[in-house]
């Protein structure tokens, strides 16, 4: 059996913001947003890739972090959905901002998903693939642990956006970020 190598490469890019505070009404700065791309992966029997392969995953890293930015510029302009990469802490108060609840809602159930999926797979390996008269009963059992795990973690993902609702719902002012899209424009333009 050989060894192999896997190469991976992750693009980011720092959006700058800032917020007047809707709790005391300070401005915040200039903050900084970075988004990143998935991570791109090529595996390889050497330690070093070859012009061509690392190329090509500069191209990948890069198309991913263009993919991401743009979903997250067409989230905020068209949704008025603003991604957690845009932390809605005040540096003064510390107070979170009314606008960050539409990310923590979008991102909602991310983890439940992937944990219901999991438990599927898992399932119907163990019962498919046990090599025991009880297959059935721990495709089951696994299948249950990951749901279990799903129902948590969106119970979970639940409280957290009422908490921050709750923390939000006092203030009398509704404001949203400013954020300075001019340097993702090339970003945007992409093919």
């Amino acid at each position: 059996m050989g060894t192999y190598y896997r190469h991976r490469k992750t693009e980011t890019f720092d959006v700058p913001y800032s917020f007047r505070c809707e709790q005391c009404g300070k401005d915040s700065g200039t903050l900084k947003a970075t988004i990143s791309g998935m991570e791109a992966e090529i595996n390889s029997n050497f330690k070093q890739l070859d012009d061509k392969k690392q190329q090509k995953l500069n191209e990948t890293a890069h198309t991913y972090l263009v993919r991401e930015v743009r979903e997250v510029y067409q989230n905020v302009t068209e949704k008025q959905i603003y991604s957690t990469a845009f932390k809605d802490e005040c540096p003064y108060c510390h107070k979170p901002q009314s606008w960050a609840v539409s990310g923590a809602k979008n991102e909602m159930f991310g983890t439940p998903i992937v944990c219901v999926i999991l438990g599927i797979i898992i399932g119907a390996g163990c019962y498919f693939f046990a090599e025991v008269d009880n297959s059935l009963t721990i495709a089951l059992a696994a299948a249950g642990i990951c749901f279990a795990l799903a129902a948590g973690s969106l119970v979970f993902n639940i409280i957290k956006i009422g908490k921050k609702q709750r923390q939000v719902s006092g203030s009398t002012h509704r404001n949203v970020p400013v954020i300075e899209w001019d340097g993702v424009k090339n970003l945007l333009s992409e093919n």
